[in-house]
């Protein structure tokens, strides 16, 4: 019986191409989309899931009054200490202090710079389970001047893998002894680096790291298994208060849970990664959703055809139960086949799709297999949600209207066009969405940050540099590509919050004010094109300047300062001057609003030379960079980079969202559009006498088309009228994770309703052109 209603299911398939190519195509975008996005889904939610000791790992949080309630991820190294030793819940402490900073490596047949270096203590590779090729994972960390490489370094330094007890010198001339050589790192590990250097040496090199206000490594605690983490939290709160004397906040973040849960508010956990996560997975249901209405109105629009092949299997003696079962696995075979399709697509697309999204995602083995059974079980539930309505349709048919050609559903034409409306509304939804996340992305890329990031190079200077920091200067200033030179201590589009230590004169007693601080030298603001407000730049012709500070617009506002210039300011250089103030800059994200800003001068042992070359002359200026770099510092290779590449990484996930979204919405449209040409063929059909009739009357192509197209598009205004309040709302709530952001106005969603009604009519236009032509006699000949 079930190879019957298959071969019958095969053979009425073959026999409607056009319907069953439309159907496949139409299921076939949706599960692709669905499967691609959900690919994504579990990749992000397995990042930080390869240590098997990862369920008992915590992240320490201090939260800290400083112009707000903020939450501090790196804690000090003392804190640390302190909760190891005083409660037994907690097995180890495991310290890390990551640094992107470059770092020069040295053999004899080898020179190196290198970034994302981390310092840990010895226990880190213990409960941290990054695969180690050579070397033993217990002792690898316990000598100061170890160091752990990748096997891709150890090639490059070495020719081999095998160089376990090999000696790499440090740009500083010290030399540290490898003790270990690690294989690939893990795809889903989001701390990567290069090699791993004991804590213990970073803390010799700067003993300030020691300091119990230093806010410097990420302490990782290892709880016993089965431990109370919301009692051991409230017994921390005692150590807390014992810190530098301020009121803080302790608490803990599982380890798992940090790459999703990644953004903080008012001291708690308030979003992250996991908003995206929540958006594509809302964006995959809806994305199926509207294939299998699609789905469902195209074979309801068939219904007609197969009218009297219903009734005449039914007066045969066909029983509804026997019909179901045929049109579900028409259905089924349908849905089926689409997946074979999906699979395949995604298959050819990932490549593709893990370069847009920054993924390694790899379709193999244990994960194909995985994969294949989540697409079988989206496929079943598919073709049981998508064949069960027309299966009931067209099995309910009574076989004497049909065989006097009476075809009409009753109730289930409102039921289409309502399924219509719901597909446009989630489809108009995509518009202004995509729309909304195009503005913002252009927004921010075209918004005047205060800063000129244009033709902006930036070269991270190591020690060699630095004692020939005068000659490199002199020789750069040189080079006619080169139109400025300035130096800064860090990437000033980059920067955090980072002191509370900002003393004036009135100043509130309870008032601990977070404050941006940015040492740089001369001509900082001239090569950076930052705009004086008032007051002027730091000057040679002022030594007193060494003492003097400059301060944003946004500081003088918070200190309540309305003539600044002259006015005193304790800081980081003790009590000074302010000698100018400084237009509102956006030096961190257009998540955050533009805070208090002091610059101080530093004239030397500033980390990164920024220089701010002619337009066009990149590839020249950095051939003759490179050149006074090799001829001053011959052993250190010149890493530069540009300020625009910076600013492109800060906004990496809006780019990235901004393209998914077109695609998506794209693709989305398209599908709804299948739905609607599905209804638009079955309107035809059910009214093909009441065409004919009113061509026999005189009516044009035109009007007919004219009226067969005005109740196509009623489904779509209806839409448009639901979603319109229903995306503003949305967009709105998206745009306030941004202090700026454009202005959301009435034009954008008349612009993406033009645009639907535009594509709703292109649809529905060759249809209703196909019926007005349609010789009136051939649906009238029996009457």
């Amino acid at each position: 019986m079930l190879r019957n209603y298959l071969l019958i299911a095969i053979r009425t398939l073959k026999n409607n191409r056009f319907y069953t190519l439309i159907n496949v195509l139409g299921l076939a975008f949706g599960l692709t989309i669905c499967m691609l996005i959900l690919c994504w889904v579990f990749d992000e939610y397995n990042v930080n899931k390869f240590s098997k000791n990862g369920d008992r790992i915590y992240r320490l949080h201090a939260n800290e009054h400083w112009g707000g309630l903020q939450t501090m991820t790196i804690t000090p190294i003392v804190m640390g200490d302190k909760l190891q030793g005083h409660y037994p819940e907690i097995e180890s402490i495991v310290k890390v202090f990551a640094n992107e900073d470059q770092l020069l490596l040295k053999t004899q047949k080898h020179t190196e710079k290198i970034g994302n270096t981390v310092y840990a203590t010895s226990n880190f590779l213990k409960y941290f389970d990054y695969p180690l090729l050579a070397g033993n994972r217990q002792q690898a960390l316990t000598r100061p001047d170890a160091i752990v490489i990748t096997k891709e370094l150890a090639r490059s330094f070495f020719g081999t893998t095998n160089v376990v007890g090999n000696a790499i010198q440090l740009e500083n001339g010290k030399t540290v002894q490898v003790t270990g050589v690690l294989d690939d790192l893990p795809s889903n590990a989001d701390l990567k680096f290069q090699c791993i250097l004991s804590l213990d040496y970073k803390v010799q090199e700067s003993p300030w790291l020691m300091r119990p206000g230093s806010f410097s490594v990420s302490n990782y605690l290892v709880l016993h298994p089965g431990t109370d983490v919301a009692k051991l939290t409230e017994k921390m709160q005692e150590i807390a208060f014992q810190s530098g004397g301020k009121k803080e906040y302790l608490w803990l973040q599982p380890f798992e849970d940090i790459y999703l849960y990644n953004r903080y508010d008012n001291g708690k956990i308030a979003g992250g990664r996991i908003e995206y996560v929540r958006l594509f997975l809302f964006t995959a249901f809806i994305v199926l959703a509207i294939a299998c209405i699609n789905f469902m109105n195209l074979a309801t629009a068939q219904a007609s055809k197969r009218g009297r092949e219903v009734g005449v299997r039914k007066s045969l003696g066909a029983a509804r139960k026997t019909l179901i079962f045929q049109f579900a696995g028409e259905a089924m075979v349908m849905t089926l086949m689409a997946a074979i399709v999906a699979m395949i697509a995604v298959l050819c697309i990932m490549p593709f799709f893990n370069n847009l999204t920054g993924k390694e995602i790899s379709l193999h083995g244990i994960v194909m297999a995985k994969y294949l059974a989540i697409l079988l079980g989206i496929t079943l539930i598919t073709g049981l949600l998508a064949g069960s309505y027309p299966a009931f349709v067209l099995s309910g048919f009574s076989p004497l209207k049909v065989l006097k050609g009476d075809l009409r559903m009753g109730g289930g034409t409102m039921l289409r066009k309502n399924l219509v409306i719901l597909q446009f509304v989630l489809s108009f939804g995509f518009i202004v969405g995509s729309l909304g996340i195009y503005y913002q992305t252009s927004y921010i890329y075209n918004r005047n940050l205060g800063v000129d990031k244009a033709n902006m190079m930036y070269v991270q200077l190591d020690n060699g540099a630095m004692e020939h920091a005068e000659a490199i200067d002199n020789a750069v200033k040189q080079l006619p590509q080169v139109k400025a030179v300035t130096y800064t201590s860090w990437i000033p589009i980059a920067l955090e919050s980072m002191s509370a230590d900002l003393e004036w004169e009135g100043k509130p007693d309870k008032l601990i004010l977070s404050t941006t601080p940015l040492l740089v030298g001369y001509d900082f603001l001239s090569t950076m094109g930052i705009q004086l407000k008032e007051g002027r730049d730091f000057s040679r012709d002022f030594p007193s300047d060494s003492n003097a500070y400059i301060i944003n617009e946004s500081a003088a506002r918070v200190m309540g300062m309305n003539e600044p210039l002259g006015k005193s300011i304790n800081f980081w250089h003790g009590k000074g001057q302010i000698i100018g103030v400084v237009k509102n800059y956006h030096f961190n994200s257009m998540h955050k609003e533009i805070g208090p800003m002091v610059l101080m001068l530093q004239q030397r042992q500033n980390q990164y030379m920024m220089l701010k070359l002619n337009p066009g002359a990149a590839s020249s200026a950095i051939a003759g960079i490179s050149e006074v770099f090799k001829k001053q510092n011959p052993d250190y290779p010149l890493v530069y980079h540009f300020l625009d590449e910076e600013f492109d990484r800060l906004y990496k996930s809006e780019s990235m969202l901004k393209q998914l979204a077109t695609i998506f919405a794209v693709l989305a449209v398209f599908i709804s559009c299948l739905g609607l040409l599905g209804l638009s063929v079955f309107t035809a059909e059910q009214r093909r006498k009441e065409i004919s009739i009113r061509k026999v009357l005189g009516a044009s192509v035109m009007n007919v088309t004219t009226t067969l197209s005005k109740e196509y598009l009623k489904p779509v205004i209806i839409a448009i009228i639901i979603a319109t309040p229903i995306s503003w709302y949305l967009l709105k709530e998206w745009l306030n994770g941004y202090a700026y952001h454009f202005d959301l106005t009435i034009w954008m969603f008349v612009g993406a309703a033009l645009l639907a009604v535009f594509i709703a009519l292109v649809t529905v236009s060759v249809q209703s052109v196909k019926a007005a032509l349609t010789n009136p006699v051939k649906h009238l000949k029996s009457e």
